[in-house]
């Protein structure tokens, strides 16, 4: 029997060959805008940890989402309570790492593994040598919801909690993308989900590490383009995608 890596490519195939089928009926589309381009990622060596607001029971998968575009050979790594972990036993082979909040230390434990966590050797690319005995090493993808519960999207601030600053300080020399989401029930069903990256924040070890506070910003500036793509589009939000600076609430003449 063929045994997978927690969080890593072989789990999540096997996984999303049955559960892509069901998402696509509970989520009409997914749309993300704003994500670098994987070459400004410059050094893969560096962890990238993906910070986003928690708006719904999808959030995990739609950061999934956004690692298989900017980082599809890593580990992908879910901080998470271990209540849901319980509840929920597939999210452990899915890279879910619990921690329990009422214990202070359970969250330094889980930065410590995370920090220890062996770089994946990628497939070499279509464009290396043949006779390549290296493939590039890559760090792990790792996802957390700084407000620790779910609120809508529009909650200002965000109100971003203190682990954050603890999980990157302890993972740095990383890369930190915030990301922006929201759900929209628009015409159909099914919602849409729509996803807006905020610029990468690179922190090294030793320098200031960003605190909840200025985190809780960048994604709020990524969740306002959303919203104020939705408040001109409305229900063409979805075919009007991205958003364009040169949106404007008057239709032009």
């Amino acid at each position: 029997m063929t045994r997978f890596e927690a969080g890593g490519p072989g789990a999540w195939k096997s996984f999303e060959f049955f559960f892509q089928p069901w998402l696509r009926r509970k989520l009409n589309r997914i749309h993300i805008a704003g994500l670098p381009d994987p070459s400004s990622l410059a050094d893969p060596t560096r962890p990238l940890v993906l910070v986003a607001n928690h708006v719904s029971w999808f959030d995990g998968f739609l950061l999934r989402e956004i690692q298989r575009r900017v980082r599809p050979a890593a580990v992908f790594k879910t901080v998470m309570l271990e209540s849901e972990l319980r509840a929920n036993p597939i999210l452990r082979a899915l890279g879910g790492v619990g921690f329990d909040p009422d214990r202070p230390m359970g969250l330094r434990g889980v930065v410590r593994d995370l920090a220890r966590l062996p770089h994946r050797a990628s497939r070499r690319g279509a464009g290396e040598m043949a006779g390549s005995e290296t493939a590039p090493r890559v760090a792990p993808v790792v996802a957390f919801f700084p407000q620790g519960r779910i609120y809508p999207s529009f909650r200002e601030p965000l109100g971003f909690r203190p682990g954050v600053r603890l999980l990157v300080r302890g993972l740095a020399p990383c890369t930190v993308l915030g990301v922006g989401m929201h759900l929209e029930p628009g015409n159909s069903v099914a919602p849409q989900a729509f996803l807006h990256a905020a610029p990468l924040r690179p922190v090294d070890r030793g320098t200031d590490v960003p605190t909840p506070g200025e985190l809780d910003e960048a994604v709020g500036r990524a969740l306002s383009l959303i919203h104020r793509h939705l408040r001109i589009h409305g229900e063409a939000a979805s075919e009007a995608w991205p958003p364009r600076p040169t949106e404007t609430l008057e239709p032009a003449q």
